[in-house]
């Protein structure tokens, strides 16, 4: 299906924040409107690290003209996971706001070169939107990916890992859980001050097929260790059958310490330049 006929599709089908069409096609890139906010997409290649010719997916980012509502902290997670059917207002906004945003990552996907059936798209979910669904996670989205003319194998669930939501990691990883049974992949992101123990339990009993760090999180450690212990997290990715990223690359020592400690994937503003769904009309703020 055309994608001008996409957006007319899920502008008739889906409404989001009082919005009843929420999707914009414009100058060859689709936008979604919530409220204020006009949403873009910032879709930065992955690549393989030994050959970052070869394409592996994309990372999808979210390109805002104004700035998100403000989070939501533990007990207001402890309210959703107690009534996650009651009508909040937090609560709608967060999941049509993820849903919103991944539905656009999803339409600018279209717009790139024919990928490969293996390829991913890693689109990041809120893990607020996770707590605040009590089953079928990924069902909403499923009909959006299958009208798209894809597969859920060719979506990664994303989502952060933070010392904010462990003590509801087991509901976490149900959710997840969910979204595999579906066909999608799950992806987990670490920042470095998070490895260690807790992390490399919580990626062997979850398994997940990607797992990224952040070079952003690189750049100010000292650590003598630093390679050894990214060495080691590495082969742990691979003993569990996953694929681990070193993601934000910006520099040419970010690229070597991916080759030099395992790293399979890479991506960031050093191997090319993103492909940005957005007007140029305002400078954006990225989240």
């Amino acid at each position: 299906m055309p994608l001008q006929q996409l957006v007319e599709h899920f502008n008739d089908r889906l409404g989001f924040h009082g919005n009843s069409r929420p999707f914009v096609f414009n100058n060859g890139v689709v936008h979604g409107l919530f409220g204020p906010i006009q949403i873009g997409s910032r879709l930065s290649p992955v690549r393989a690290t030994e050959n970052p010719s070869r394409i592996a997916g994309y990372c999808a980012g979210q390109v805002l003209t104004n700035s998100p509502a403000e989070p939501l902290y533990g007990d207001d997670i402890e309210h959703l996971l107690k009534h996650p059917l009651s009508p909040s207002i937090d609560t709608l906004s967060i999941l049509n706001f993820d849903r919103l945003s991944r539905t656009v990552h999803m339409l600018n996907y279209l717009l790139l070169p024919a990928q490969s059936e293996t390829d991913a798209l890693f689109l990041d979910v809120d893990p607020r939107h996770i707590l605040g669904v009590r089953e079928n996670h990924g069902v909403y989205f499923e009909e959006i990916i299958v009208r798209c003319g894809l597969e859920t194998r060719n979506v990664a669930i994303t989502v952060p890992v933070s010392p904010a939501y462990a003590r509801f990691q087991q509901q976490l990883n149900q959710g997840l859980e969910n979204y595999r049974s579906r066909g999608y992949r799950i992806a987990l992101k670490f920042d470095y001050a998070a490895l260690g123990r807790q992390a490399n339990q919580l990626i062997q009993a979850l398994e997940p097929n990607f797992v990224s760090l952040s070079a952003n999180s690189l750049d100010r450690i000292r650590e003598a260790g630093m390679i050894e212990k990214l060495s080691q997290w590495n082969a742990l990715v691979r003993s569990i059958g996953g694929q681990s990223l070193l993601a934000n690359v910006t520099q040419i020592k970010g690229s070597a310490l991916a080759q030099n400690t395992g790293f399979e994937l890479v991506e960031g503003d050093f191997y090319g330049t993103p492909y940005l769904g957005w007007e140029k009309t305002e400078a954006p703020l990225y989240a």
